[in-house]
């Protein structure tokens, strides 16, 4: 099997069915200041007292969600709105930010990344578990493996 660069998978949802491509999408509210986009694949959080979303960085509390590489996936500073992926259950790739261990929650990192969840863990401050890199804990004898600072890894939301 060829193995699949960070590029290759970054934002994509991890099946190809109207869980992840439909009833998983939400369309966003953000501000349109300089710097405001979110790159596909970043993690991005929705502020309770504003409804507006921003890139997650570590620290980062609330409802969360991850921008898809569907529909261009991509969106400019101006623009006032983007698709992410907030439904529960939903399966996305996103970039790893360290070691994180099979089964671990996942929380989000400078740049919108996924590093492993420590200290107390709660849904609003780490929302995602690691199900593996492309391919793995899909099948009997391929289970997840460890990630390492840069790999792209299968997020599941919860």
């Amino acid at each position: 099997m060829t193995a699949l660069t960070l590029a290759n998978l970054l934002g994509k949802p991890a099946y190809g069915n109207d869980f992840d491509l439909d009833g998983a999408l939400e369309s966003c509210k953000k501000a349109t200041g300089a710097s405001s986009a979110i790159g596909v694949g970043r993690i991005f959080f929705i502020t309770d007292s504003t409804g507006i979303a921003a890139i997650a960085t570590s620290g980062s509390t609330g409802r969360m969600g991850v921008v898809p590489a569907i529909f261009g996936g991509k969106h400019t500073d101006s623009d006032a709105q983007f698709f992410g992926v907030t439904r529960a259950g939903a399966e996305i790739y996103i970039e790893s930010s360290g070691v994180i261990k099979q089964g671990a929650r996942v929380a989000p990192d400078t740049g919108g990344k996924g590093k492993q969840a420590t200290g107390t863990i709660t849904d609003d401050n780490a929302p995602f578990v690691y199900m593996g890199h492309y391919g793995e804990g899909t099948g009997t004898g391929n289970p997840p493996t460890d990630a390492a600072n840069g790999d792209p890894i299968r997020v599941r939301l919860v």
